[in-house]
């Protein structure tokens, strides 16, 4: 990546640049483009145990940094990037979504630039527009050579290959598409027979690492099953009279599994399984899991829409109103089965103060505590606040992007 001229330098000159670069604060940057990223499922669709946060931080800084000393990054940071590239690469992750990710991202952190500037900073930023613009593709150019040399030293491990050609079996399956020679010559190599109905799974180990999960998927796979990773958990299809046992050994296995179903429900049966998994793993619940134990959060997850609806019918008019103590008094009181002892001693508030609290929630929301459909209402609310974070955004097929 070029340094900028010296101060003084051209109408806008590298020192104008320089200083209105120094002015942003990282933090403020980050969190200006986490809605950005919240709308991009290549980047929400994937599940990996680290802080998404932290590592935008860190690569915003890496690019802040480069654009105003013009100094490229050195030996050490670029080997913590082929560090969180390969994670991705171990992970399974497309490298066409992973490069999206970044090429999206440089595209946030402009816009995120342009947001927060004051007139005068948004006026050197769009003077000195091919400059910035030439430093970000110069740090694309690093990551998309980074990620070559990633993905291709993962590509390197027997289990890596057999992951992706299970994944690719998968996806075959779930779009209905024919069999065809090549599908049949995956399924021998992988040591699955290929024969309806299938039995759908997802497990993971709690705790696990991406690199413990797919070696756990392999290991599924050695045992016949066809099993890939996606991130932090891993699915796939099992035959006929599958063994469990020795898996099931593992206390920190979670497993989901759905009964025998034909071609045309396999995607569906696997997203319901995703969601399943990662509702019964935020319960701290291990082994076999079952549907039947998570029937409302399952419900909720299958219309987010209107489960989104619930939650602001039930604290939109608190938010509005920034009423944030009696917004986490309503959650109490529904944790505590709306008895008001129970949730005053938990808050801790004097009991008087908790009616009070009751009687303001009442006339902002319109609800009453005391009628059992409104109490549903709220219980629903605080259960999707609580299941809609652990869920995957999108299932773990790729998509196709523009």
């Amino acid at each position: 990546m070029n340094g900028f001229p010296p101060s003084g330098a051209g109408a806008a000159g590298g020192g104008e640049l320089r200083r209105a670069l120094e002015r942003f604060d990282v933090g403020v940057v980050v969190r200006h483009m986490e809605a950005g990223f919240g709308r991009l499922p290549a980047y929400t669709r994937f599940e990996w145990p680290v802080d998404r946060t932290a590592v935008v931080r860190w690569n915003v800084d890496l690019v802040l940094r480069w654009m105003i000393n013009g100094v490229p990054p050195d030996s050490y940071l670029r080997s913590e990037l082929h560090e969180f590239l390969r994670v991705r690469a171990v992970a399974g992750q497309p490298i066409k979504d992973s490069i999206l990710v970044y090429r999206r991202g440089a595209r946030m952190f402009w816009e995120a630039l342009l947001d927060l500037a004051d007139d005068e900073e948004r006026a050197v930023l769009v003077a000195e527009w091919d400059t910035v613009w030439g430093c970000l593709e110069d740090y694309l150019d690093m990551v998309v050579d980074v990620f070559v040399r990633a993905y291709a030293d993962q590509q390197d491990v027997p289990s890596t290959a057999g992951d992706r050609r299970a994944r690719a079996l998968f996806d075959r399956l779930c779009a209905r598409l024919p069999v065809t020679i090549e599908d049949r010559d995956r399924a021998a190599r992988l040591g699955f027979e290929l024969a309806e109905p299938y039995r759908p799974f997802a497990a993971l180990l709690a705790g696990a690492t991406v690199t413990g999960q797919a070696d756990l998927a392999s290991r599924l796979r050695t045992a016949g099953a066809l099993a890939f990773t996606e991130g932090v958990r891993v699915a796939g299809l099992t035959p006929p009279g599958f063994g469990w046992t020795a898996f099931l050994d593992d206390p920190r296995l979670i497993l989901a599994q759905d009964s025998p179903v034909a071609r045309d429900r396999l995607g569906t049966a696997v997203d319901g399984l995703r969601a399943l998994l990662a509702i019964a793993a935020r319960s701290g619940r291990r082994g076999r899991v079952r549907a039947e134990d998570y029937l409302p959060e399952l419900l909720l997850a299958d219309s987010p829409e209107a489960s989104d609806r619930i939650v602001r019918r039930v604290f939109g008019p608190l938010e509005r109103a920034e009423a944030v103590d009696l917004a986490d008094t309503l959650r109490c009181l529904a944790v505590h089965g709306f008895d008001s002892a129970a949730a005053a001693a938990a808050l801790p508030v004097h009991r008087n103060t908790l009616l009070y609290r009751m009687g303001r929630i009442e006339k902002l929301t319109g609800l009453s505590l005391k009628d059992q459909r409104d109490r549903t209402l709220v219980l629903l609310a605080v259960t999707w606040e609580t299941v809609a974070p652990t869920l995957p955004s999108a299932s773990g097929r790729s998509d196709v992007f523009d």
